[in-house]
């Protein structure tokens, strides 16, 4: 029996896929076209070629077994077809379920991308950057995040260890774990990291404040299929829906055993499969675990095996005076400044030493600060800005 091959592409590579076809003179179309006769069909005038793409009948998966029929019938078609040139292509997320599926009528999995000679979107990840870039990125750091001077340097010292060892194999995942009262800068370490590497992607944010301890590991990666109540997972889904090589994972006392189980096997292998048997490679990624227990508590929720996964734990201390009133001078200027180039018809020549006023002892919280600063500067410009 003749087989046909099919060809895989990356769901965040859509747009480059679809705009590749076309300038080839190519069609993308659904299996819906052909559902209603897969006999009889007619395209566009001047196609010279045809992509089938079959990820719809995967997007509800309690029904792709069901679905599968009419893919079948579709691989027939191609192998009939003579006048036109036809591919059947798929997201990669849903290769290997329809390879299984129809293993007696398909060849091989072969790479879209490759296939239509796409440059793929050049990843950035904290490994492969060169050297100037990596002194950027913590630069940006540094810069940005105010207080514990000590995380800073160790961060920079970890990190340096971890391209080395991640390029030799020895190191898939870095992996961070920052305690501490709230609101002293412990997400926006992953947030800094984020906007240098892939501030055009979504941010992989997972808030184990929002989970219910008992169902946590099936919020986090998926339920079996026909559970009631069955999901895909919190964790794949961001994943596919954002390059960034930069994971958020906040609040990470709220989690269960199940979920501490879960990311003790990740950290060791830099991998993971889901509840539907689709694996994961997490290899460059950074993932920080936030928690605003005080680092002598850490002990009572991660038991020794996981604390020791960890490529760096730390506490973060609130901000002196000094560095408070660094950040209202430092965020201050920033708003304004882009306040300068966004919204050119309010007043340019305001200067934040003019209209801010903090009393910094008072909060111990930089997201009350940084509010504070908005609201003053709204009542500065507000006048102008009702006009």
């Amino acid at each position: 029996m003749d087989r046909v091959s099919i060809y895989e592409y990356d769901r965040k590579n859509r747009e480059r896929v679809v705009k590749a076809i076309e300038e080839a003179g190519g069609q993308i179309l659904s299996w819906s076209f052909f559902a209603k006769d897969q006999s009889k069909f007619e395209l566009p005038p001047g196609t010279l070629s045809v992509f089938i793409d079959l990820s719809s009948l995967f997007y509800n998966e309690d029904r792709a077994d069901a679905l599968i029929a009419p893919a079948e019938l579709l691989l027939n078609i191609i192998q009939q077809e003579q006048s036109v040139a036809l591919y059947v292509i798929i997201e990669r997320q849903y290769s290997k379920q329809v390879r299984d599926l129809l293993y007696y009528k398909i060849d091989e999995v072969l790479d879209l991308e490759d296939f239509l000679e796409i440059e793929k979107d050049p990843i950035q990840n904290i490994v492969d950057i060169d050297q100037s870039d990596f002194e950027n990125v913590l630069a940006y750091l540094n810069q940005n995040l105010f207080g514990n001077e000590l995380f800073k340097k160790r961060l920079k010292e970890e990190l340096t260890k971890y391209r080395l060892f991640n390029r030799i194999g020895q190191q898939p995942i870095f992996s961070v774990l920052i305690c501490g009262a709230s609101g002293i800068g412990k997400t926006e370490v992953a947030r800094l990291l984020h906007q240098k590497l892939a501030a055009d992607e979504p941010m992989i944010k997972i808030n184990f404040g929002n989970y219910s301890a008992q169902d946590a590991l099936n919020s986090l990666i998926g339920s079996p299929r026909g559970y009631i109540g069955s999901n895909k997972g919190e964790l794949p889904d961001k994943l596919m829906r954002s390059r960034s090589k930069v994971i958020l994972i906040d609040e990470f006392e709220k989690a269960s055993k199940a979920v501490y189980n879960f990311f003790l096997q990740l950290l060791e292998e830099g991998k993971f499969t889901d509840s539907l048997g689709r694996e994961y490679d997490l290899d460059k990624y950074i993932i920080i675990f936030t928690s605003n227990m005080p680092k002598e508590r850490i002990g009572e929720f991660l038991a020794p095996e996981l604390r020791s996964r960890f490529s760096y734990k730390c506490a973060f201390w609130p901000l002196s005076t000094q560095e408070k009133e660094q950040y209202v001078a430092f965020k201050s200027e920033h708003y304004l400044e882009k306040i300068k180039h966004e919204c050119p018809g309010l007043d340019s020549t305001l200067q934040a030493s003019d209209i801010i006023d903090i009393d910094v002892s008072r909060y111990s919280n930089m997201r009350d600060i940084n509010s504070e600063i908005m609201r003053q500067i709204t009542d500065a410009l507000y006048a102008q800005i009702v006009k």
